[in-house]
C-alpha cells in the first residue's frame, strides 16, 4: 500500500472509531435516561396530583368563604327586616296607648 492509501485508511479507521465511540456514549446516555425516565415521570405525576389536591382544597375553602359571606348578608337582611318589624310593632303599641289614653 502506498503512503496515501495508508493515510486514507488510517483516517477512515479513526473516523469510524470516533463515530463508534460517540454512538456507544450516546447509547449509554440514552440507556441512563431511559432508566431514570419512569422514576422522573412518577415524581412529576405525584407532584401534579399533590398540586391538584392543594388547588381543590383552596377552591373549596374559597367556595365556603363565599357561602358564609352570602349567608351573613342574608342574616343581615333578615336582621334588618326584624328590626323594621320590631319598630312597626313599637309604633303600633304607642298608637294603641294614645288611643286608649284618649278614651
Amino acid at each position: 500500500m502506498s503512503d496515501s492509501e495508508l493515510l486514507l485508511k488510517a483516517a477512515i479507521n479513526r473516523i469510524a472509531a470516533r463515530v463508534t465511540e460517540k454512538l456507544i456514549n450516546s447509547a449509554q446516555e440514552f440507556t441512563e435516561i431511559a432508566e431514570e425516565l419512569p422514576q422522573k415521570l412518577q415524581n412529576e405525576w405525584d407532584s401534579f396530583k399533590e398540586e391538584v389536591i392543594q388547588e381543590s382544597e383552596r377552591l373549596g375553602k374559597k367556595a365556603n368563604e363565599c357561602k358564609e359571606k352570602t349567608r351573613e348578608k342574608q342574616l343581615s337582611k333578615e336582621d334588618l327586616i326584624q328590626i323594621q318589624i320590631d319598630n312597626l310593632r313599637s309604633k303600633v303599641i304607642d298608637i294603641n296607648k294614645d288611643i286608649e289614653g284618649g278614651n
